[in-house]
């Protein structure tokens, strides 16, 4: 399943989908269409841009999985991928934050986001001595805000005016959720025994 190792790439399973930590050669067309795609990167405030597969895989490889994981979402029944993780690990505070992207529309709303999610924080918790996860997602990103809450996460805080709109400017607030390791383990014990 997964090493114990605090650092090293991640390969984790769920129900549907396999999550592994992305690699040069994971550069697509398909990952090209969604940077290209504004209903898939205006939730996110990223640019609309047009990248080449070598400027991806240069993305791709930004990654150490020690500090930062770039963990692709694939679908085990065909092996496509249908989005990502981005963790960024700060090993002096045991935090994590955690950013998502499901770039192929027909999986929204089908909650690929909190499965892969849990399986994600069920190894951070465990195996790479986080001890808190953070989330940061635009107060306009419905779907964002929705699985954040959805999961049990905790929100701690409005940050008001703390994003300009890549679109026009425009000053954008943003919300800051929390969970703690001993928080998720009591949802998952709650979950368990229903």
């Amino acid at each position: 399943m997964a090493s114990s190792s605090s650092t090293g790439p991640v390969d984790l399973t769920t129900s549907r989908f396999r999550l592994r930590s992305l690699t040069s050669a994971d550069a697509s067309d398909r990952w090209r269409g969604w940077t290209r795609d504004a209903a898939v990167m205006g939730p996110l405030n990223a640019p609309v841009r047009d990248l080449s597969r070598h400027d991806l895989a240069n993305y791709i490889a930004a990654y150490d999985n020690a500090n930062r994981y770039l963990i692709g979402i694939f679908e085990k029944a065909t092996g496509s991928q249908i989005g990502f993780f981005m963790i960024e690990a700060d090993r002096g505070h045991q935090t994590a934050m955690f950013n998502v992207v499901i770039g192929e529309k027909d999986w929204w709303g089908k909650g690929v986001v909190n499965e892969a999610r849990a399986a994600l924080l069920d190894f951070f918790f465990q195996h790479r001595g986080i001890e808190k996860a953070c989330g940061a997602p635009l107060v306009r990103n419905f779907a964002a805000v929705f699985n954040y809450k959805a999961q049990g996460w905790r929100h701690e805080g409005t940050l008001r005016g703390q994003r300009r709109s890549v679109a026009d400017g425009a000053r954008l607030d943003q919300y800051q959720f929390g969970l703690t390791r001993t928080d998720w383990r009591a949802l998952r014990a709650g979950a368990d025994r229903k």
